[in-house]
């Protein structure tokens, strides 16, 4: 499939709305974290590859540690939070994944 010819003009925004504006400061912090991953090409992608399963394992530990601590402040059982968060984990990807498509 070829790519269509992308016009420089269209690349630029001239406009930037407060919701645009909020969603990239609030996710600063991810953009620079994720920001030591290296380049693809080095290395055949391996230290990309292997820095990048660290971010996300510690990140994984992180989100598990503030599961737990959520469900102990609302007084949650552990089993009731963790089906929870999973679900909604996995469903919210897919729902914005079909409202682009639609």
């Amino acid at each position: 499939m070829l790519c269509p010819k992308v016009d420089e003009d269209d690349l630029i925004v001239s406009e930037v709305t407060a919701l645009e504006a909020f969603t990239h400061f609030a996710c600063i912090g991810w953009k620079i974290l994720f920001a030591v991953i290296p380049p693809g090409e080095w290395g055949g992608g391996w230290p990309a590859f292997i820095v990048a399963l660290i971010l996300i394992g510690t990140i994984t530990a992180v989100v598990a540690e503030v599961a737990t601590v959520l469900g102990c402040v609302l007084g949650l059982e552990q089993s009731v939070t963790a089906i929870t968060l999973v679900a909604i984990g996995t469903s919210l990807p897919d729902t914005f994944a079909s409202m682009t498509a639609a």
